[in-house]
C-alpha cells in the first residue's frame, strides 16, 4: 500500500518573491517620483504589483499542491485532477532553469488533455516542444527531491500494472 504524501507551496519561497516584488514596485514609484519616469515606472508598478498579489494569493494558499495517494497522483497546478498509477507508463525528471518536473508518460494522454481547458491545452503542447510530456508535474515552490518522487512513481506505477495483469 501507498502512503499519502502531501506538499504544499513553498512559504519561504512565495515570501522571497513577494518581497522582492514590493522592492520593484518602490523603484517604480521612485522612478516617478524623483525623475519623472512615468512610463518605465508605471510599467514597473504594473509587472511587479501583478506579481506580488499572485505571491499574496500563494502565500494565503493552504490548499495541497501535490497529493500522493494510493490511488495515484494530484497535482493541483495541472488541472487534470488524480491520474492513476495504472495509467502511468513511464517517468523521468528534466531540469530547466532550475526547476524541476516530473515528466509523465501516459498511455490514455488524450484522455487527460481533453479535461483541460484550451488555453491550457496548447500551452500542454508547448511544453512537448521543449522536450517535456504533456503533462509534467511541475516541482518549483516545492521542498521535495525529484529524483526520489521519481522514484516513488516508477514503483508505484508498476506496482499498479502488475496488479492489472
Amino acid at each position: 500500500m501507498a502512503e499519502n504524501l502531501i506538499y504544499h507551496n513553498s512559504r519561504w519561497r512565495y515570501a522571497l518573491l513577494t518581497l522582492g516584488g514590493l522592492a520593484f514596485v518602490a523603484m517604480g514609484v521612485f522612478m516617478i517620483i524623483t525623475e519623472g519616469k512615468w512610463g518605465l515606472g508605471l510599467v514597473s508598478i504594473a509587472f511587479f504589483g501583478t506579481g506580488v498579489l499572485v505571491g499574496i494569493r500563494q502565500l494565503l494558499d493552504s490548499r495541497p499542491r501535490l497529493q500522493i495517494t494510493e490511488e495515484g497522483i494530484l497535482d493541483r497546478t495541472l488541472g487534470v485532477g488524480l491520474i492513476p498509477w495504472a495509467d502511468i507508463d513511464d517517468a523521468y525528471v528534466r531540469s530547466i532553469n532550475q526547476e524541476n518536473f516530473i515528466c509523465l508518460v501516459l498511455h490514455n494522454e488524450d484522455e487527460y488533455l481533453q479535461r483541460l481547458p484550451p488555453l491550457k491545452r496548447k500551452l500542454a503542447s508547448a511544453n512537448a516542444a521543449l522536450g517535456f510530456t504533456m503533462l509534467s508535474v511541475n516541482l518549483s515552490g516545492v521542498d521535495l527531491n525529484p529524483e526520489q518522487l521519481l522514484e516513488y512513481i516508477l514503483k508505484q506505477s508498476a506496482a499498479a500494472q502488475m496488479h492489472q495483469s
